[in-house]
């Protein structure tokens, strides 16, 4: 995943407080394990985050995780 990526989330979730920014900011910390398995629920909510986002820079950053945790 690349770095750039994974500071956009950071950033997004240092600046929200939700329900979504608590589960990225726990699938990005998850990011750094190389061992980490992701389930069918956490690709439904990255698809989730990605139809929902506007902001082109933070959905390339969420398109960036998603391809990360499947290996797609």
């Amino acid at each position: 995943m690349e770095e750039y990526s994974r500071i956009l989330i950071e950033d997004y979730c240092a600046h929200h407080d939700s329900a979504k920014s608590r589960r990225l900011a726990r699938l990005v910390k998850k990011s750094y394990n190389i061992y980490a398995q992701y389930t069918d629920s956490d690709g439904i909510f990255m698809e989730r985050c990605i139809e929902e986002e506007s902001d082109p820079k933070l959905r390339e950053a969420f398109e960036d995780l998603d391809k990360f945790m499947f290996g797609l």
